[in-house]
């Protein structure tokens, strides 16, 4: 790989004004997005050896730690993985998705929210006695989370066969897509 490289002279250009080197290993993606996705694998959220197993598939979106809150709160990327995917949703649909998922979990999660700061307060005030007859914030927008993805499974996705899964599942780390296999949309 070195001897591709083309050594500068003292008579080339800066390197900002040479021309783009194919050859050049710095300018070559380490990782596209095709590779980052692995677009379907086995569905674990059912019994192994099952029929659900051997009939659904997994597309598995990505944990994205390049959030724009200083704070560690759980996103996923919005990079459309394409197919078998795209047989069942449009990209934009899948933005939409993607978009609305980080945002109820930006405001379950954020620390210095208003509503989680009062309710660490007042459990503190109270030795947290409170969540006895009070369910904190972050627990209510978790819940609202689920919620929504359950009436959008039940509203929109169970006619096209696909089904999201809650992200509380997979432990925030990915959400995940179960689609049919093989990979067709019903009528």
């Amino acid at each position: 790989m070195a001897s591709s490289i083309n050594p500068v002279g003292p008579d080339d250009p800066p390197p900002d004004e040479r021309p783009l080197q194919i050859a050049d290993p710095r300018w070559l993606p380490s990782i596209t997005h095709r590779d980052y996705f692995r677009t379907h694998a086995e569905n674990p959220h059912v019994p192994v050896g099952s029929l659900g197993a051997s009939l659904t598939r997994i597309v598995r979106i990505h944990r994205d730690y390049v959030y724009p809150r200083e704070s560690n709160t759980p996103a996923f990327t919005p990079q459309f993985p394409g197919y078998p995917l795209s047989v069942f949703m449009t990209e934009m649909e899948f933005l939409d998705l993607v978009h609305e998922v980080n945002d109820q979990l930006d405001q379950a999660f954020y620390p210095l929210s208003l509503g989680n700061v009062l309710d660490s307060c007042i459990g503190f005030l109270t030795c947290w006695l409170c969540e006895i007859v009070h369910t904190s914030y972050h627990k209510r927008k978790s819940l609202e989370l689920e919620r929504f993805i359950e009436k959008l499974n039940e509203e929109v996705y169970k006619a096209r066969g696909i089904k999201v899964i809650s992200p509380r599942r997979t432990a925030y780390l990915s959400l995940d897509i179960q689609v049919p296999y093989p990979f067709i949309r019903p009528e």
